[in-house]
C-alpha cells in the first residue's frame, strides 16, 4: 500500500474513532550527520580536474567516519554506518534515504518521487592496466563491477515507485558550475584600527568587486571574515542508465530468488566507449515522502543499503566469492540489557548485569575454507589490559554454502570476567576489541571495536535512531521500565526527539514517573509541568530535562522513601527510587512527539503505553531513546562533569604576559547564561588545541592543557581553536596578547 493512502486512512481513523494508537515513523533528520557538520563550513567537495584512480576499485565501508572515503568518492550524501544494514557482507555499509548531506530531509521531498542521495565514484583509469606490464584495456580483459544491496534494512521500506539506480559515465568536453569559492581575510583591510562595520553593511570581495556579502554581525578591524572569491567549474559528466531495482520491503526482497539479506549484482563493462581515463559510476535513489495530514508524522523514509563494491579486470559472472574473512554485525555489549548504566549501580551488583556470553557473526567470503584465530581483549580507560579471550583456531566454512560460522568458541564466546568496579569512581569506560586473524600472506584479518560506558545514566538504546515513536490521542501515556539494585536519586532524564519536516511534533507533554505494579506501571509518583520537545546539540541530539517543576506527586510514597519529614503542600527537592520504576510522559495533544527509536537493541518488554485507560505492552521491537539520570542533585549553575560542552573562554583576555587559562562552559537547565563545566577525562583526551595568527599561520599546537604559556608570541590578535577528534566538533575564540 502506498504511504500516501496509508496515512490518509490513518487520519480518518483518528478523526472518526478517536482510538489510541502507537506508531513508528522515519526520521526528520540524521542527528549524527547534523552534529558532524555543526562546526564546519559546508560546501561541495567537487574539485576541478579530479585526478583519476587506478584499478582495482574496492570499498567495503569499514570506517569510523560517517561520510564515504574521499579517496574513492566525489560526494558525501550517503550515511556510512553499522546501524541500518542487517547482516551485510561485512560490517559497515552506505545507506541511501531521503536525507541530504547536511542531515535534513531534501527540500524537493514530495509524495510522488524525487531524486535523493547520490554516491559518485572518482574518475577511474579504465583505459590502462598498469601491472605486470602497462597496456591498454580491451573487452577481452573482462571488466566487471559488482556490489551487494538491500532495501529497507532496519529502517522504512522503499515503496514500489521508489528505486535504487546505477549509472555509468565519463567526462564530456564541457564544464558546469560547481560552487563559489571563498577567501578568509582580515576586516582590517577595509577599515582603520578604531573603526567598526555594522550589521547590514556590504563588503566587496578583494578578488572581484562584483562579489560581495552583507554583514550580519558587528565586525572590528581584528576580526576575520569569509568573502566570495571565484566561481568554480568542474568537468561535465555524461551518464547512462545501467541497472535499477524497484522498492520493496526486506521480507519481499528475501523471498524473491532466495532468502539472502543482501544480494550481489555483477555487471560486465564491454562497451569500449567506457574504456577511458575518466570513467565514473554512481548510485542514487528515488524516494517518496509520506503524504500525511498529521504533519508530526512526516519524516525520513525509503532506505537502501549498499556494500562491498568491487571493480576490476579478469573477472566473470562466476566471480562471486572473495578472499576475505570478516565480522558482519557491530560488536555487542557485554551487559545483559543496557548499552550504558550508572557506574554506582554497576558497582553494587556487577555480576548480575554481565552477560555470560554473546553472539558474534563471522563470515568467510572465500570459495574455500580458511583457517583463522578469534580473540578479544578488554582494556580500561587507562589503556591497561583487564582480561582477554581466545577461541583458538578453526577452519571457517564457506559463507555462500553454510552461512555464518557456527563454531561455538567463535560464534558464542563467553564473557571472561567483569569490568573492575574501581572503588568510588563516578564514571569509567572499557574498550573491547575483537580480532580475526587468518592467512597473513593473503592479508586475511579483521578488527572490530566498541566502547562500554559507565556514567550516571541508563540506556537501552545504542544512540542511533532508525525510527521515531509516537502515541495518539491527547492524554496518551508512555511508561519505560527500569530497575535499580540500590536506592538512588533520579535527577533528570535525557530524551532524543526527532525533528519533523515542519516541526509539528513540538507539542506540550508532561514528564512522569510511576511505581511498579506486578511488572506494569502502577500509581503515579511524580508529574512535571508541561514542556515541549527540545533538540540537543551534542552528538546524538539528547536534551536534558530536570525534575524541578512538579505539579503532581504522591505524598504517601515520599513519606515512605524520605527520612526527613515533608514540608506541607510542597514537593520534595529529590526523587528517590528503588527497584522497578517507570519513566515516561503524558501528552496533551493528538500529535506524535516522535521520540527516537533504536531498532537494533530490543527493549520492547520494558515499553508500555496507555491510550484507553489500560496499560499495554508495545508491539514494536526496539528501544526508546530515553535515558534516566541518577546521582546527587547539582545546582543548575554549578560546574559539572560533562561529556559535552558548548563553548570555552580564555582568561585573562587580553593577556599581558601571554599566560592563559582555558575554561569550558555549557548551557544547562534552560538558563540564558552558560555555566562553567568540567569535561570528563575521556573528552579531554580527545581534544587538541591550535592557535593561528591573522595570516592563518599555526603558531601553537598540542593536546589539551588547561594552562598555556604563550609569552613567546608577539602582541596582536590570535585565533584559538579547540578540536575534538572523535565528534569532529571545533570551537574558536579570539585572543588578544598585549604587552
Amino acid at each position: 500500500m502506498k504511504k500516501s493512502l496509508f496515512f490518509i486512512l490513518l487520519n480518518l481513523v483518528f478523526a472518526l474513532s478517536g482510538i489510541g494508537q502507537e506508531f513508528l515513523t522515519g526520521l526528520g533528520e540524521n542527528p549524527v550527520i547534523k552534529q558532524n557538520l555543526s562546526s564546519k563550513e559546508f560546501k561541495s567537495f567537487k574539485v576541478v580536474h579530479t585526478a583519476p584512480i587506478k584499478l582495482p576499485f574496492f570499498d567495503d565501508f569499514k570506517q569510523v567516519g560517517f561520510y564515504p572515503d574521499t579517496t574513492r568518492w566525489m560526494d558525501n550524501n550517503v550515511f556510512v554506518n553499522t546501524d541500518f544494514p542487517i547482516f551485510p557482507p561485512s560490517w559497515g555499509a552506505a545507506t541511501f534515504d531521503a536525507i541530504d548531506a547536511k542531515g535534513n530531509i531534501y527540500s524537493e521531498a514530495n509524495p510522488l518521487q524525487f531524486l535523493a542521495d547520490v554516491l559518485t565514484s572518482k574518475p577511474i583509469r579504465l583505459d590502462t592496466i598498469f601491472e605486470p606490464v602497462k597496456r591498454a584495456i580491451t573487452p577481452a580483459d573482462s571488466l566487471y563491477l559488482s556490489f551487494y544491496y538491500q532495501p529497507q534494512g532496519r529502517g522504512n521500506d522503499p515503496q514500489s515507485q521508489d528505486s535504487l539506480v546505477l549509472e555509468f559515465g565519463h567526462f564530456t568536453a564541457d564544464s558546469v558550475f560547481s560552487f563559489i569559492d571563498s577567501i578568509e581575510v582580515s576586516v582590517g583591510i577595509f577599515i582603520g584600527p578604531d573603526d567598526t562595520i555594522f550589521p547590514g553593511d556590504k563588503l566587496s570581495s578583494p578578488c572581484d568587486e562584483n562579489w560581495w556579502t552583507r554583514v550580519s554581525d558587528t565586525l572590528y578591524a581584528s576580526d576575520l571574515i569569509k568573502l566570495p572569491c571565484d566561481s568554480v567549474f568542474v568537468p561535465q559528466t555524461a551518464w547512462e542508465w545501467v541497472w535499477a531495482s524497484e522498492g520493496m520491503s526486506l521480507d519481499t526482497f528475501r523471498v524473491r530468488d532466495d532468502t539472502a539479506y543482501f544480494k550481489q549484482v555483477l555487471i560486465p563493462i564491454k562497451d569500449e566507449r567506457f574504456f577511458r581515463n575518466d570513467f565514473q559510476f554512481r548510485f542514487y535513489n528515488y524516494a517518496s515522502i509520506a503524504s500525511d495530514n498529521l504533519q508530526s508524522w512526516q519524516s525520513n523514509c525509503d532506505y537502501w543499503n549498499v556494500d562491498y563494491i568491487y571493480l576490476n579486470h579478469g573477472r566473470s559472472m562466476a566471480d562471486t566469492t572473495y578472499k576475505d574473512i570478516t565480522f558482519v554485525e557491530r560488536a555487542p555489549s557485554f551487559l545483559t540489557e543496557f548499552s550504558a548504566m550508572p557506574f554506582s549501580q554497576y558497582r553494587n551488583d556487577p555480576t548480575n548485569v554481565m552477560k555470560g556470553g554473546f553472539e558474534m557473526f563471522i563470515s568467510n567470503l572465500d570459495k574455500i575454507n580458511q583457517t583463522a584465530v578469534y580473540t578479544y581483549e578488554v582494556r580500561n580507560d587507562a589503556g591497561n589490559l583487564v582480561y582477554d579471550y581466545t577461541g583458538g583456531s578453526w577452519s571457517l566454512d564457506i559463507f555462500s554454502q553454510n552461512g555464518f560460522v557456527t563454531y561455538q568458541p567463535f560464534s558464542y564466546p563467553e564473557v571472561k570476567g567483569i569490568f573492575p568496579p574501581y572503588g568510588d569512581r563516578d564514571s569509567a569506560y572499557f574498550d573491547i576489541t575483537h580480532y580475526l586473524e587468518g592467512d597473513a600472506v593473503l592479508g586475511l584479518a579483521d578488527t572490530l571495536k566498541m566502547r562500554q560506558y559507565f556514567s550516571n545514566y541508563y540506556a537501552y538504546d545504542d544512540g542511533t535512531p532508525e525510527f521515531g515513536y509516537g502515541l495518539t490521542p491527547a492524554g496518551a501515556q508512555l511508561a519505560y521500565q527500569f530497575s535499580l539494585s540500590k536506592r538512588d536519586t533520579l535527577t533528570a532524564v535525557n530524551i532524543f526527539f526527532n525533528k519533523t519536516l515542519t516541526g509539528a511534533n513540538e507539542q506540550y507533554f508532561s514528564l512522569a514517573v510511576w511505581k511498579d505494579l506486578n511488572g506494569r506501571p502502577g500509581d503515579l509518583i511524580w508529574k512535571e509541568s508541561p514542556d515541549k520537545p527540545l533538540f540537543g546539540d551534542d552528538l546524538y541530539g539528547f536534551h536534558t530535562y530536570y525534575f524541578d517543576k512538579c505539579i503532581k506527586w504522591d505524598t504517601s510514597y515520599f513519606k515512605q522513601m524520605l527520612a526527613e519529614p515533608l514540608l506541607k503542600d510542597s514537593a520534595p527537592d529529590i526523587l528517590p527510587l528503588l527497584g522497578k520504576f517507570y519513566i515516561g510522559w503524558v501528552q496533551t495533544t493528538d500529535h506524535n512527539l516522535n521520540v527516537g527509536f533504536d531498532a537494533s537493541n530490543n527493549a520492547g518488554s520494558h515499553i508500555f503505553y496507555n491510550t484507553t485507560g489500560n496499560w499495554e505492552s508495545t508491539s514494536y521491537k526496539g528501544s526508546l531513546m530515553i535515558r534516566p539520570v541518577f546521582g546527587t542533585p547539582l545546582p543548575k549553575n554549578a560546574a559539572s562533569k560533562s561529556a559535552n560542552v558548548d563553548l570555552f573562554r580564555i582568561f585573562p583576555n587580553p593577556a599581558k604576559d601571554g599566560i592563559i587559562e582555558i575554561k569550558f562552559l555549557k548551557y544547562v537547565g534552560g538558563l540564558l547564561e552558560p555555566q562553567f563545566a568540567d569535561p570528563n577525562d575521556e573528552i579531554l583526551s580527545q581534544t587538541t588545541m591550535e592557535i593561528f595568527n591573522l595570516l592563518g599561520q599555526k603558531v601553537y599546537s598540542s593536546p589539551y592543557q588547561q594552562q598555556i604559556n604563550l609569552s613567546y608570541l608577539n602582541k596582536g590578535v590570535y585565533i584559538v581553536r579547540i578540536y575534538n577528534s572523535t565528534t569532529g566538533r571545533s570551537m574558536t575564540e579570539k585572543l588578544l596578547i598585549s604587552r
